[in-house]
C-alpha cells in the first residue's frame, strides 16, 4: 500500500513539473489572427450601439420632462405675478378713490370753517 502511495506522489510531482516547465519557456508562438474573429468583434460592437441610443434617448425624455416641468413652473409663476399685479392696481386705484374721498371731506371742513367764521358776530 505504501508502494503505491510513493509511486502516485512521484507521478504527480512528475507531471507537476512538466506542467511548471511548460508555463514558464520562453517560445513565443505567433498568433494567427481569424477572421472569425474580426466578425465576431465587429458584431460586438454593433449591439453596443443601440445601448448608447437607447441610452441617449432615456436622458433625452428625462431633459424633456425636466424641461416641461421648468415650463410648468414658470407658466404657475407668471399666472401668480399677473394676479399680484392687477391686485396691487385694484390696491392703487381705491388708494386713489381713499384719496380724493379725503380730500373732498377736507374740502368740505375748510368751506365749513370758512362758512362758520363769516356767519360769528365781530
Amino acid at each position: 500500500m505504501k508502494f503505491r502511495v510513493k509511486i502516485a506522489a512521484a507521478a504527480v510531482l512528475a507531471v507537476s513539473s512538466v506542467a511548471c516547465f511548460g508555463q514558464t519557456s520562453d517560445t513565443n508562438v505567433p498568433v494567427k489572427k481569424h477572421t472569425a474573429t474580426k466578425t465576431a468583434a465587429k458584431k460586438d460592437k454593433k449591439p453596443a450601439a443601440p445601448a448608447v441610443e437607447e441610452q441617449i434617448q432615456a436622458l433625452r425624455q428625462e431633459l424633456t420632462g425636466q424641461i416641461n416641468g421648468l415650463k410648468n413652473d414658470l407658466a404657475a409663476k407668471n399666472e401668480q405675478l399677473q394676479k399680484a399685479q392687477q391686485a396691487a392696481a385694484d390696491a392703487q386705484a381705491a388708494a386713489d378713490k381713499a384719496q380724493a374721498a379725503a380730500s373732498a371731506q377736507q374740502q368740505a371742513v375748510t368751506d365749513n370753517s370758512a362758512a362758520v367764521t363769516t356767519l360769528q358776530p365781530r
